[in-house]
């Protein structure tokens, strides 16, 4: 389960801008700044008649990077790839492989992945407690760290999961064209 979770919030980083902000302000423990594009609530009836009416806004076309820019999602991307072959095991069909042959393989990548993302990141756990533990809630507990799932506040509760955090951010510098910056992985060509 907290591998399914663990990818599904990659991949959100990674394509939804909004989203990556969020999580650079949890892990640098600030306040996500709310994104101008986005609404920062439902609009009401009388908004929605005039959304409705109002042209409709083009979705912004992504830019080529300038000399010596690059995300760093994609450097993320392209050390996940290079060390540990993330994307091959991700954009494989599996269906011709039992689950024995996809579980021998997965098993090298998310070694591999864990070591790239230890070195950029430095995970750890937020709550050095074992699932299952009762656990007692701080007082005015930020959303960022705590996720309450029942009670609206409790003063404890049972520990479902840990959380993760970063205790650094080490991602290389770019130091290739621009016309390569989006480029995940060179393709290999045996001669």
């Amino acid at each position: 389960m907290h591998l399914l979770l663990a990818l599904r919030a990659f991949f959100s980083v990674l394509f939804n801008s909004r989203m990556a902000n969020q999580v650079q302000a949890c892990l640098e423990n600030k306040s996500p700044t709310p994104d101008p594009k986005q609404p920062t609530s439902s609009p009401t009836p009388s908004e929605n008649a005039s959304i409705s009416s109002s042209p409709q806004q083009k979705s912004p076309v992504p830019t080529k990077s300038k000399s010596g820019d690059r995300n760093g999602a994609l450097t993320l991307l392209s050390a996940l790839q290079r060390e540990s072959r993330f994307l091959d095991l991700v954009g494989e069909s599996l269906d011709s492989y039992s689950d024995a042959q996809i579980g021998a393989a997965a098993r090298d990548v998310l070694r591999d992945s864990r070591k790239v993302l230890d070195r950029m990141f430095g995970l750890k756990h937020l709550v050095d407690s074992p699932e299952g533990e009762t656990i007692e809630l701080p007082e005015n507990a930020s959303p960022v760290r705590w996720r309450v799932i029942g009670k609206d506040s409790p003063k404890t509760g049972s520990l479902c999961h840990p959380g993760w955090q970063a205790t650094k951010l080490d991602l290389p510098q770019w130091a290739g064209s621009a016309d390569d910056a989006m480029v995940i992985a060179a393709a290999e060509v045996e001669a």
